[in-house]
């Protein structure tokens, strides 16, 4: 596994994904964690963006998410650590961690 530190060798890439392809692919770069993403449109205002209501749905999930954690830390729940990384969830799948 490679690092990201300056002395090491990169390749400046583009891609162009399909819609449909988009979030798998995205994702499974993240997890490598071997790339980095810049932004091709700088001047456009968070609410111009393609993606701000999944954007949003993420927060929000991520804050309900901090909250639980502070409730199980403040009872004394121990929560599990986990050595394995955990994939990103599909979009489909949002809707039923939504619910829970």
């Amino acid at each position: 596994m490679g690092s990201m530190y300056r002395s090491e060798p990169m390749s400046l890439c583009q891609l162009f994904l399909q819609t449909d392809s988009a979030f798998a692919s995205v994702a499974e770069l993240g997890e490598l964690g071997l790339c980095q993403f810049r932004d091709l449109n700088p001047d456009a205002s968070s609410y111009q963006r393609k993606y701000v209501h999944e954007v949003r749905r993420c927060d929000e999930m991520e804050r309900k998410l901090r909250m639980v954690t502070e409730e199980l830390t403040k009872d004394g729940i121990p929560i599990p650590d986990f050595i394995d990384q955990i994939p990103a969830p599909l979009p489909r799948d949002m809707n039923e961690l939504e619910v829970c």
